[in-house]
């Protein structure tokens, strides 16, 4: 896992996974650790994308 951050500032983990159809898969959670990936910033509610995070 990676750390990652929402343009606000607010940290994310970055999980890479291999998936049968697509290479690499970024999946982004919370820095909570929750199990579930997030789509949008908890802190902002920005929308969430791999390629914009810091």
């Amino acid at each position: 896992m990676q750390e990652r951050f929402c343009k606000c500032g607010h940290r994310l983990m970055v999980q890479y996974t291999l998936d049968g159809f697509i290479p690499w898969e970024a999946v982004i959670r919370d820095d909570e650790g929750r199990p579930t990936p997030v789509k949008v910033c908890p802190c902002c509610g920005s929308y969430l994308s791999i390629h914009f995070l810091r």
